[in-house]
């Protein structure tokens, strides 16, 4: 809680009270595009799949390599899926600071 306050208040010394939000509204902008568009475009091109007008020889020769020599193509690098992770894990932060710390207010 007290790493929270400090925070806040950091961001308010330098950036204002509208730039925490402005910073945290960019930053969620940026990860969530980073994340999600990657997804979304492997997602459309595979529901599209793959349908060649005309037979393609190397098409079996290539899933004969791959199955010989147990290539996985789909998995993630684990530095990646720590960059996620830490992504993620930075916009809840970052969040955090700028919402209010006694919820909802009643006027």
């Amino acid at each position: 809680m007290t790493a929270n306050v400090g925070l806040r208040h950091f961001y308010h010394r330098r950036f204002g009270r509208h730039g925490r939000f402005h910073l945290a509204v960019l930053l969620t902008i940026v990860v969530v595009t980073y994340l999600l568009v990657p997804w979304v475009a492997d997602l459309v091109d595979g529901m599209r799949g793959y349908g060649p007008a005309y037979y393609e020889p190397k098409d079996f020769t290539r899933q004969d390599f791959i199955i010989r020599h147990g290539l996985n193509v789909s998995v993630s690098p684990p530095w990646k899926v720590a960059l996620n992770v830490s992504l993620i894990f930075l916009v809840v932060l970052v969040w955090m600071t700028v919402l209010p710390s006694g919820g909802a207010r009643r006027r």
